[in-house]
Parts: C-alpha cells; sequence; structure tokens
C-alpha cells in the first residue's frame, strides 16, 4: 500500500480516504500501542496526506439498497462516487465487483500508474 500511495504523491493525484474508516484508523494504530503524541502525531500525518471524504444519508440509502453484499463497503464505495473519487483500493476487491467505483489492488494500481523511471525493491520491516 504504501508503494501504492508513493505511485499517487508521484503522479499527483488526490489521495483520500473516507471518513467512515477515520475511527476504525484510530482504533487500530491506539490497539497496535500508538498513545498520547504518537497517536496525535499519526492521526496529524494521516489528515495531511489525504483529503478525507463525508458519507451522507443518500450514501447510506444507495449502500443499503444496492448490489453490494457488505453494507461497509458499499458504503465506501457510493460516497466515493458522489465524492469524485476514481479509484478505490483494497486488499479486498472481490466485494467490490458492483461497485459504482471500479476497485484496485493496490500492487495493480502501482503496475498500471507508475512512472518508467521508478523502481521498488522489498525490505524487511523490524518487528
Amino acid at each position: 500500500m504504501l508503494e501504492a500511495y508513493d505511485v499517487a504523491a508521484l503522479r499527483g493525484f488526490d489521495a483520500c480516504i473516507p471518513a467512515c474508516a477515520l475511527a476504525d484508523i484510530n482504533y487500530i494504530l491506539h490497539h497496535c500501542g500508538l498513545r498520547g503524541d504518537k497517536l496525535s502525531w499519526a492521526m496529524g500525518a494521516l489528515f495531511e496526506m489525504f483529503r478525507v471524504f463525508d458519507a451522507n444519508e443518500q450514501d447510506g440509502l444507495a449502500a443499503f439498497r444496492g448490489d453490494m453484499k457488505d453494507f461497509e463497503d458499499a458504503l465506501i464505495a457510493h460516497s466515493a462516487a458522489r465524492n469524485g473519487v476514481d479509484v478505490i483500493l483494497t486488499y479486498n476487491v472481490k466485494d467490490y465487483v458492483s461497485s459504482p467505483v471500479k476497485a484496485l489492488l493496490p500492487t495493480d494500481f502501482t503496475a498500471l500508474f507508475k512512472p518508467d523511471n521508478v523502481t521498488y525493491t522489498e525490505m524487511e520491516l523490524e518487528h
């Protein structure tokens, strides 16, 4: 996912996340041990890196009445469509088959949009 974000930044794409994901992100970071200033820094960085788009009643109704089986994914898809999002990056593309916005794996996005002069190498992260 980091490579996909880098490619989006290199290409000047407007990277965004749904507002409905913010509480989950905050919870996961907290659960992973980020507290106090570190959590504040991480959430602040998130707001600097991404445009946050909203969901409204119209999106909720479309998600509820639509063909997508997972309501949370449907809410993201319909709010993304209303907010002009062109593509959703997810590891769960199978749940977005009926989405009004195309879904791609981060690796597929990277392969499609990575500039030819950019290469990425894998590295081990310390735990």
